[in-house]
């Protein structure tokens, strides 16, 4: 089958991730114009019901929390991600349609751009009336500026963190390096005022307006006996009061990184939706009440539920915990098993509810060291990993395989897949959207004679005596005139299944080929911590994980040539210029440039596909399930679960009227059906 026809298929169960404006799914309206459903918006601002108890809610996710509750900087565990959008908040700039940033109407009341020489300006003015979850301790311009100073700062980056977040901001290069006091590319220019300039190099920009997205954090708790101060050249962390600086990375070491009481996994003072209450690192359980001073967010909905509960949620035992009622929502499920089992079981009190991935599963591949440095040797792993057959077996339907750096839930590929389309468009410009495809990556299909192939093209002909290859490990000479062994070292989790079915087909392929597996068990948060080079060179060659991207789709921020092939920010350890090159095509669009930026990510896949940073293997339908009593839920239009269980309501559901006949029958909207052509995915 066409390529784009069967990723077509299955997105078109999925527009509801993209239903908005500048882009619209190509899907019929409704005929009956009379027939109003409100939105979960309309229902969260107006249409749920008074409480008269305590709510809680136990929200149950198969991975576990690792800890950092502070800054996606040291690291990005999707549960920790969950938890930073649960307790943060008043970022002057969100996402609110694919691919659309625009300024929180509760954060900023006034945004002035101006040129500033070949750079341009922006003047932030915020509102007067924004507080942290104490109730008392205000939000002024100095937060925002201090979160601009941290994340830029030399001591941030002497505890491991990624401070390049912020590298377009005039003055950055200087400050992060500590080679100027100040930022000088930022102003504090009264309690509610402050500006940004941007570097001329660095637009345009296709997310231009993502440039001014900041949180604000409290230095009282972060960085005690300091203030924020600009004496007229620009913005910079000092002492309350005067004498030896106390802003160091040992104070950080302290205040943020204390595994006790530090603001990394101890966020009690800040200003999102909920309060963080306490954390078992153990158990991974963290407990949240509501922030009852917390404005709304960019709509001006505000937390209903009082108290929830983020578990650990093995898939083992997941569903029996949603039967008991142990657990009220289970989030992101991703094996096939599990999503069987639970819509199997048919429970009358439980709905389910399913959305295309934003991110891909995929095996990292540790590239700056072992043989797999080599993009023939990536190759070669490509093609000794039979893709469809772990598709079938772990995700059993529910997605299908990937060959590039994407996701099925992304605009772009959905774009490209011919299911979206930007309003008002001529047939003209609707032609070039039709001339775009990713039909022409290599699908790497499990061939292990092109895998021996492609080894032996590379040099992979000896053995551990230097002499011609017949059995056994094959060995590659290298330039020095050492024999390196065609070994890797594989990351496993012992509680996944799919990192266990992963070792278990590179195994059996391996042995065909010439390769070893070396296993190395070890935790998840161990897996993390090498991944993000936590304590410098990584243990793995190779290891299973799944990513899913943010927003700002900008792989020109991981592997550019700023981007230390060692550092957090490359997980890959490649660098490739051409592969650099159509990052920066896409990075440099235009902003609403809608055709350039998809052409250009177009290019950077079909490069991506041809030297393998990571090995692409799926992207799936995300299933989740909650009690019938959770209403308003609706993750489909929302980025995670916070975003959306701040929409919902937990209140008794009414009772269905029973259909007339057989004919009038319809599906639950929250159900997907198993047995026809719409559903099934290919």
């Amino acid at each position: 089958m066409n390529g784009k026809r069967t990723l077509s298929i299955l997105l078109a169960l999925l527009l509801a991730m993209s239903a908005a404006l500048p882009l619209h799914a190509l899907a019929e309206d409704a005929d009956d114009e009379e027939f109003y459903i409100p939105t979960d918006t309309e229902i969260a601002l107006e249409g749920r019901p008074a409480k008269d108890e305590i709510l809680h809610v136990t929200v149950g996710n198969p991975n576990k929390v690792k800890g950092n509750f502070f800054t996606r900087l040291l690291g990005n565990n999707t549960s920790d991600i969950d938890v930073r959008s649960m307790i943060h908040g008043y970022d002057l700039i969100v996402w609110d349609i694919q691919p659309e940033f625009i300024t929180d109407p509760q954060v900023v009341k006034d945004l002035k751009k101006t040129a500033a020489g070949d750079n341009t300006l922006y003047t932030v003015t915020i509102a007067d009336d924004l507080v942290y979850n104490d109730g008392e301790t205000q939000i002024t311009a100095a937060d925002y500026v201090f979160s601009l100073l941290l994340f830029s700062s030399k001591e941030m980056a002497q505890l491991g963190g990624d401070i390049s977040v912020y590298n377009h901001i005039v003055g950055w290069d200087e400050y992060s390096t500590g080679k100027a006091k100040t930022l000088s590319g930022v102003r504090l220019i009264s309690p509610t005022e402050f500006s940004v300039e941007i570097k001329a190099e660095c637009l345009p920009y296709f997310y231009e307006l993502s440039y001014l997205s900041v949180e604000p954090f409290p230095i009282s708790v972060i960085a005690p006996g300091c203030k924020v101060a600009d004496d007229g050249k620009g913005a910079y962390i000092t002492n309350e009061k005067k004498g030896k600086n106390i802003f160091t990375a040992e104070l950080l070491e302290k205040t943020v990184m204390d595994p006790e009481t530090g603001y990394m996994s101890s966020p009690a003072l800040s200003c999102g939706p909920y309060k963080f209450l306490s954390w078992d690192s153990d158990a991974g359980t963290v407990e949240f009440e509501i922030n009852h001073f917390y404005k709304g967010n960019y709509e001006g909905v505000k937390p209903y539920i009082d108290e929830i509960t983020l578990v650990y949620a093995p898939t083992a035992t997941m569903v029996d915990r949603l039967a008991s009622g142990e657990v009220n929502l289970l989030n992101k499920c991703v094996d096939g098993t599990v999503i069987l089992d639970a819509i199997g079981r048919q429970m009358d009190d439980v709905k389910n509810y399913n959305y295309a991935r934003l991110g891909y599963g995929y095996l990292a591949v540790s590239c700056e060291k072992g043989p797999q440095q080599f993009p023939a040797v990536r190759q070669a792993i490509a093609c000794s990993f039979d893709t469809d057959r772990f598709v079938d077996e772990y995700l059993m339907g529910f997605g299908m395989p990937v060959y590039g750096y994407y996701g099925l839930g992304q605009w772009m590929t959905m774009a490209v897949s011919g299911t979206l389309r930007p309003e008002g468009i001529s047939e003209a410009e609707e032609a070039k959207w039709d001339e775009l495809t990713l039909d022409n990556l290599d699908t790497y299909d499990y061939d292990l004679e092109r895998a021996v192939q492609l080894l032996e093209d590379d040099g992979w002909v000896l053995n551990a005596q230097g002499k011609a290859y017949k059995n056994g490990i094959r060995y590659k000479q290298l330039e020095d005139g050492t024999l390196m062994p065609l070994s890797f070292v594989y990351a496993l989790t012992d509680d996944s299944r799919a990192s266990l079915m992963v070792r278990d087909m590179l195994q059996e392929s391996f042995a065909v080929i010439g390769a070893e597996l070396v296993v190395y068990p070890m935790s998840f948060a161990q897996q993390l911590n090498s991944y993000y080079r936590s304590e410098g060179v990584r243990e793995y060659d190779l290891a299973f994980m799944g990513t899913n991207f943010v927003s700002t789709f900008d792989p020109y921020m991981t592997f550019s040539e700023t981007a230390d092939a060692n550092s957090a920010m490359n997980t890959s350890g490649l660098y490739d210029e051409q592969l650099v090159q159509s990052a920066y095509a896409m990075h440099s669009t235009q902003p609403l440039d809608l055709l350039g930026f998809v052409t250009n990510w177009v290019s950077f896949q079909e490069r991506y596909n041809q030297i393998l940073p990571t090995i692409p293997l799926y992207s799936n339908v995300y299933f989740d399930f909650s009690s019938d009593w959770l209403q308003n839920y609706s993750i489909a239009s929302r980025t995670n679960w916070p975003d959306a269980i701040l929409y919902a309501f937990w209140a008794e559901p009414k009772a269905e009227e029973e259909p007339d006949g057989e004919d009038d029958m319809m599906d639950d909207e929250n159900t997907m059906d198993l047995s026809g052509d719409d559903i099934i995915i290919e």
